[in-house]
């Protein structure tokens, strides 16, 4: 990929609901010929449909939304996003061969029927966050490191509420991952981490990184 590839701007809406006391969250799979395509939180790139007039996050906004619309069938309400996180693709062919510059919003709106369009999305699940980290680690639902960073917080919430509360109290992070290799192993570090500044993985202190370990990520955060 040559330098400076562009990064397309996007969005990616996390949907939340409770089902036998337990928090769950929705998971779409990614068409591809193999039929283990990447499970992925609704979304997509932002159109000029989507009508920002100069306004990036209401764009992104209203990409979520449509592009929630298109790939499942769920409508959504604006006004319920909550702008939790914002993820720009490294310039890191071995990662990835796109580069986006994605929104991820959240939202606990209740969510009637789900109907994929088997065009760009071929299955859903709604999933409590522990289950799906644990079946990625086992090498059986194909994730990204936004996906599982994302679900590793909302395995720290009870419910959707605490989830809310959560990212209310948080500044929300730009996240502008640095990739790294340890004997070989790719490693993504993140801001905070104690080697994100030198982009040197074996420095000693903070984690905040993503491992990856055969074809599964491991995300590894400690203060």
């Amino acid at each position: 990929m040559p330098e400076g590839t562009a990064i397309r701007p996007a969005a990616t809406l996390v949907l939340l609901r409770e089902s036998a006391g337990q928090l769950e969250t929705l998971l779409l799979r990614r068409k591809s010929k193999s039929g283990k395509g990447a499970w992925v939180f609704p979304g997509g790139v932002v159109e000029p449909q989507d009508g920002s007039e100069g306004d990036e996050e209401l764009a992104a906004r209203m990409a979520a939304v449509r592009e929630t619309r298109e790939e499942a069938g769920i409508d959504v309400d604006p006004e319920s996003l909550q702008f939790i996180s914002h993820w720009t693709t490294p310039d890191a062919p071995e990662v990835s061969k796109k580069r986006f510059s994605t929104w991820f919003f959240l939202s606990a709106q209740p969510v009637a029927d789900i109907e994929v369009d088997n065009e760009e999305i071929d299955a859903y699940r709604w999933v409590i966050p522990e289950q799906a980290i644990a079946e990625h680690v086992a090498g059986e639902l194909k994730m990204l490191p936004p996906t599982i960073v994302t679900l590793t917080e909302l395995a720290d919430c009870i419910d959707a509420a605490a989830a809310e509360a959560f990212y209310r109290r948080r500044e929300v992070p730009y996240i502008a991952p640095r990739l790294a290799t340890v004997d070989d192993k790719i490693c993504m570090l993140y801001a905070g981490d104690a080697g994100y500044e030198s982009t040197d993985a074996s420095v000693p202190g903070s984690r905040n990184r993503c491992w990856l370990e055969g074809h599964c990520w491991r995300y590894e955060y400690e203060d």
